[in-house]
């Protein structure tokens, strides 16, 4: 079986029509026509119905449409897999995850990939998901987990979150130890945030206040001033040396969060997001590793 009889099989069928599917291939009628009947001759089947209406599938032929469309884009992903990465991609990422963990996955990739004109938006989980579902960003990093039928999700890493506050504050053993303070929360729509407030509510406290901020230094600075508690992963907590911040454990319940990397599933991956896949695959793998070691 050729691939090229595959090809303008496939063709035929979307079109239901050997003159619109010679028009897309730019060959003339008489050839597609010859590589339909050698495919039927070679099947020993019809795969078409002819009539005044145009062509439409045998049974035979919507069993070899269902092999065709998965072996072309095998060959189609085959193909691109070997193409140079060039061009746009653009990445979202939660502020944490793009601070602690992809500085060193951008460098690498850059450095592979130097013709790849990357771009990285930061966010919250939940607005990174909608610029996804929206087309507007080729992948994103985001706390999950993400159950949407239009995407497609793999584990990044998995964290441990824990609040911090400035040095002086009091040990927090529980959550009556925030009755009385300020919570400092990042923009609508973060996970880390999400699971702070449920944590409380399940408990019955309602903090004094809640103060807001779009960026996480903001957040961690005003953490040190003394301020107000926040939650944070704990791999961002631990990436400041400064000495002005303390961690204090969270319950187990609601200590751990997982971080995704989420894409569209009707987006033919291009070959820049293919590569970036294969370095993200690499890293999780490594990080495993190193868990269970």
């Amino acid at each position: 079986m050729d691939f090229r009889d595959l090809q303008f099989f496939q063709a035929v069928a979307r079109h239901k029509s050997v003159t619109k599917a010679a028009e897309e291939l730019n060959y003339v009628q008489s050839n597609v026509t010859t590589r339909i009947t050698r495919l039927e001759r070679e099947l020993k089947t019809s795969l078409f119905y002819r009539n005044g209406k145009g062509m439409t599938l045998t049974p035979s032929g919507r069993i070899l449409i269902h092999y065709a469309d998965r072996i072309l884009q095998l060959m189609n992903e085959a193909r691109n897999a070997f193409l140079a990465p060039q061009g746009p991609l653009k990445l979202g990422s939660t502020e944490s995850t793009a601070a602690v963990y992809l500085p060193s996955l951008l460098k690498a990739y850059h450095q592979s990939y130097p013709d790849v004109d990357l771009s990285l938006t930061t966010g919250s989980s939940e607005q990174l998901i909608e610029q996804v579902l929206h087309y507007e960003l080729d992948g994103a990093f985001v706390v999950g987990p993400v159950n949407h039928a239009d995407l497609r999700s793999s584990v990044f890493v998995e964290e441990e979150l824990v609040l911090i506050t400035a040095p002086h504050h009091e040990q927090i053993r529980s959550a009556g130890d925030l009755q009385d303070q300020t919570i400092l929360v990042y923009n609508a729509g973060c996970c880390y945030r999400a699971k702070l407030e449920e944590w409380l509510r399940a408990e019955g406290i309602r903090p004094v206040k809640r103060m807001e901020f779009s960026t996480l230094d903001g957040l961690l600075g005003c953490v040190k001033a003394g301020l107000g508690v926040a939650l944070v992963a704990h791999s961002f907590a631990r990436e400041d040396r400064s000495g002005q911040i303390k961690l204090h454990s969270m319950p187990d319940a609601y200590k751990h969060a997982t971080t995704f990397f989420i894409r569209r599933n009707d987006m033919q991956p291009t070959p820049a997001l293919t590569h970036f896949m294969e370095l993200i695959d690499a890293f999780a793998d490594e990080k495993r590793r190193v868990t269970e070691d």
